[in-house]
């Protein structure tokens, strides 16, 4: 966050690093909830009418049987990605080349082969004048029916209409959104009152002072003795 101020800013005379390395514990357990999330709110349903019925639950896939597609491969990506693998899951990874990456059965450049082939879709990706939008103008459809979409990255990957569109016409079954184009979300938005929604308030993950001061100083030490330092910023690239 904070980066695309800067990115449209001329000057290119200094290093900008990020906050990294720190956000893909939270976020990965963020993920995990909000998938065995479903199952709790069909019991939490079945408890309030007093219900014995194991039934729906008798069929329900494992996640062992399930892909997981993950748009973006980066640091982020590759937590969620080995606990999705730890779970037995198989995992695809949509990125602007394609390469071997640790947590990764296979990365692509066809974002459509991932949201066919996915069951869970999550999206990690930066806001950049290449993913604003990504998954706007119908491509959604190529979920094919019933997907579940989570975005934990930026929200302005995808315009509220076509999360709408994608939900009306059965492509998701539920968009799990923690992110925004607008941030706060405007109380006229649709998305509050959507079925098929879920809305938290950008906290899937958050800043913890002793993470930022542990980068910092790593950094410090390294900008004083001349080398490389850790997490910098392409502004050009916007990430």
């Amino acid at each position: 966050a904070g980066v695309n101020a800067l990115s449209g800013h001329g000057r290119r005379d200094y290093i900008c690093t990020r906050l990294a390395g720190c956000f893909g514990q939270q976020m990965s357990e963020f993920v995990f909830g909000a998938i065995f999330n479903e199952d709790w709110r069909r019991l939490r349903d079945v408890q309030e009418r007093k219900e014995w019925a194991p039934g729906p639950f008798l069929k329900r896939p494992r996640l062992s049987d399930l892909t997981m597609g993950i748009l973006g491969v980066g640091d982020i990506a590759a937590v969620i990605a080995g606990h999705a693998q730890a779970f037995g899951m198989r995992t695809l990874g949509f990125a602007s080349r394609e390469r071997s990456e640790p947590g990764f059965d296979s990365v692509t450049t066809d974002l459509r082969h991932v949201l066919g082939n996915a069951d869970v879709v999550v999206s990690v990706l930066p806001s950049t004048p290449h993913t604003r939008g990504l998954l706007d103008g119908g491509v959604l459809r190529s979920c094919g029916a019933g997907k579940l979409l989570i975005n934990v990255g930026r929200g302005d990957v995808v315009s509220e209409a076509a999360l709408l569109e994608a939900l009306d016409n059965g492509w998701l079954r539920a968009a799990v959104l923690d992110v925004y184009a607008t941030e706060p979300l405007p109380s006229t938005s649709p998305l509050w009152e959507h079925s098929g929604v879920r809305i938290s308030p950008h906290v899937a993950a958050v800043s913890h002072p002793d993470d930022v001061a542990e980068l910092f100083i790593a950094n410090l030490e390294l900008w004083l003795g001349e080398k490389p330092l850790r997490y910098v910023v392409d502004l050009d690239k916007g990430y």
